[in-house]
């Protein structure tokens, strides 16, 4: 329809909580909505009731939110105050999300509109930056804090979490299997995950225990028996260190039982350690002795 700028300064004056519609880039309202505010404006006979009860019937009424409703309503400096105090907060919050400074004030537009925030705001950012993502390409989403802090999060209980479990919860969108995984959703899987693997550590982790924990004193011991960096001790990454948790039949290790472990199983290298070495000179000092080789 093509409208002239009469009927649009009409429709202004009469309807003024319409008049975004016509604004520049304005659009996808909705034909039925314009048409009713065409005939509104140019019928003098057309009631108010008549009004509401047809705009009650549109498209534009029934199928966008409250929030959308009230944002489109506000003056067009009220609601560009609103898309730069969204943006402002999104770069800062996922700065490496966006592959330019367009894409972010475009995404904030929406979510301004939308009325979104904490988690609902996350959730879209990252939905958005997602499907912009190249074809081929990882999505920043997976590369971003938010991926890391879940991935370590699960890592504490021997998880290993897939990209599309990742993106399920940064994104609020079904995984393959068709689920919406949430923050605690993925760690319950990582706690079943952890129950599977160590039944006999099921009533640690059941009383809020992640694996993480309770190596804490393996790691320790290892560390200072074995002479190393504890950092470099990985029970998700080298399963050797996974030993300590023992098994269904006889529980976990004790710490005397994980001491003589380290020293006797060659695959953790305590031979090769000052106090291996020291001990065997000891014991060839004491030998050299007895046979009267040394006084």
């Amino acid at each position: 329809m093509n409208l002239t700028q009469a009927t649009i300064d009409q429709i202004k004056k009469m309807f003024p909580n319409f008049a975004f519609m016509f604004e520049k880039d304005a659009g996808g309202f909705g034909q039925d909505l314009l048409d009713l505010l065409v005939r509104a404006s140019l019928d003098p006979n057309f009631t108010q009731d008549r009004f509401d009860k047809e705009l009650s019937q549109t498209r534009y009424f029934n199928e966008t939110t409250d929030a959308a409703k009230a944002f489109d309503k506000q003056t067009a400096a009220e609601r560009q105050a609103d898309i730069d105090k969204l943006l402002a907060e999104i770069t800062d919050a996922y700065a490496d999300a966006f592959d330019s400074p367009q894409t972010a004030r475009n995404i904030a537009t929406r979510a301004a509109r939308l009325g979104l925030t904490g988690n609902r705001l996350k959730n879209f950012v990252y939905a958005e930056t997602t499907k912009l993502a190249p074809k081929g390409t990882r999505p920043p989403a997976l590369e971003s804090f938010d991926a890391d802090a879940l991935r370590t999060t699960v890592r504490e209980y021997g998880y290993v979490p897939s990209d599309d479990e990742i993106t399920s919860v940064l994104t609020g969108q079904p995984d393959r299997k068709g689920v919406v995984l949430n923050r605690n959703g993925l760690v319950d899987r990582a706690k079943n995950a952890a129950k599977a693997l160590y039944p006999q550590l099921s009533a640690q982790l059941d009383a809020g225990l992640s694996l993480d924990d309770m190596f804490k004193n393996y790691r320790q011991y290892a560390s200072a028996i074995l002479e190393i960096d504890p950092n470099q001790i990985d029970f998700v990454a080298q399963p050797k260190w996974a030993r300590a948790f023992g098994s269904a039949e006889k529980g976990p290790m004790s710490l005397a039982d994980w001491e003589r472990e380290l020293k006797t199983n060659n695959d953790y290298g305590w031979r090769f350690t000052n106090q291996a070495n020291q001990q065997v000179s000891s014991v060839v000092s004491t030998l050299e002795r007895a046979f009267g080789l040394i006084k």
